[in-house]
């Protein structure tokens, strides 16, 4: 059965899919935690692991957001979102 953090970690990044271009979350080690490795647009490829404490990078900083974790490492997510943030706003008027 998966975990809570393993279904959370899913279901946060199939939600960033127009900012990054890939992810996949490993099979679960524990009930505690999970780790995805994410492509984001630039190229780069990271370890994003949710815990109870939030999302961690491997090199120890930590996001109580993925939003958050992922503006600081990809300018293009960081463009991505705003524009579609700013077609949604044009759709309500």
């Amino acid at each position: 059965m998966a975990s809570f953090f393993y279904n959370e970690l899913r279901r946060a990044l199939s939600e960033q899919t127009f900012g990054i271009a890939r992810y996949e979350v490993a099979t679960p080690v524990s009930a505690y935690e999970a780790t995805a490795s994410v492509t984001v647009l630039e190229g780069s490829c990271v370890s994003v692991t949710l815990t109870g404490r939030g999302y961690h990078l491997s090199n120890g900083q930590t996001f109580e957001t993925i939003e958050d974790l992922l503006m600081s490492i990809s300018p293009k997510y960081a463009q991505q979102r705003s524009d579609a943030l700013f077609a949604k706003l044009r759709g309500l008027q």
